[in-house]
């Protein structure tokens, strides 16, 4: 089913904005809340969405200025997109980036869901999606992917732990939590952090061909699926090699490891 209503944080570009466009075309402008970190480019959505800007994920008022942003209404959807990718190696490690990377991928998406919660911003048949990812997988890092990209693994795997606790927290709302990895993608962020080389080998996908099956996704999340890791379309690089071979058989949505 449908939702009446969707909230996108960090919509400016990437998959956040794809999602924008997406449910624009699907529900009309007056439904989609898009959040940007500073001032919206003039032009940049649909005509008729509804802009929050100056919504900083990097700042602990967050989750206090989406709720201003909203002016009183309520959303059905929550899908926390925003996150920032630096590459790091070892004897290279950056301690402001990691922090940056944790502030952004797991801290944020702590205040933001309390900020909707207790100021009554969620409807009573809310969703909850954070746009994590398999490099937050524990269980899915092998040598061959070696080491490195500390922060960017760290945070994603903090922010997968994060949703985690959040479900136990939001079960007895009625509201799912889940974490998605929604593919390897070709974006501005992981061009540059050096991994557009590995797009063809990874499988990677647009946006826009993510978009579709997130809410399709979100559309079948429930209160069974909650806290959990999810991977909409199928084909994550090694699932093979760690959760065995008929996974290729499976079209998605595929329950990814911790």
């Amino acid at each position: 089913m449908s939702p009446t209503s969707v909230l996108i944080v960090g919509a400016s570009r990437g998959l956040g904005f794809a999602l924008v466009e997406h449910y624009v075309a699907r529900l009309g402008p007056a439904s989609v809340f898009a959040t940007v970190r500073g001032a919206a480019r003039p032009g940049l959505f649909p005509p008729g969405t509804n802009v929050l800007e100056h919504v900083d994920a990097s700042k602990r008022t967050v989750g206090r200025d989406i709720v201003d942003g909203l002016q009183g209404r309520s959303v059905q959807v929550v899908v926390v997109v925003a996150g920032v990718l630096m590459p790091e190696e070892f004897g290279k490690s950056n301690w402001d980036d990691e922090i940056a990377m944790y502030t952004i991928c797991s801290i944020a998406p702590v205040k933001i869901i309390e900020e909707l919660v207790f100021s009554s911003s969620l409807a009573p048949d809310a969703k909850v999606v954070l746009v994590t990812s398999e490099g937050g997988s524990i269980g899915l890092r092998t040598a061959g992917e070696g080491g490195g990209m500390y922060g960017h693994h760290g945070s994603k795997a903090a922010a997968n732990m994060v949703g985690h606790l959040l479900s136990y927290d939001l079960k007895p709302r009625g509201i799912p939590i889940a974490m998605v990895h929604p593919g390897f993608l070709k974006t501005e962020m992981t061009k540059g952090a050096g991994m557009e080389e590995f797009y063809e080998q990874g499988g990677a996908i647009t946006p826009e061909e993510a978009s579709g099956p997130l809410a399709d996704f979100i559309d079948k999340l429930d209160l069974s699926m909650t806290g959990k890791l999810w991977a909409p379309r199928a084909g994550i690089g090694n699932a093979a090699e760690v959760m065995g071979k008929d996974v290729l058989d499976k079209p998605g949505p595929l329950e990814l490891p911790w």
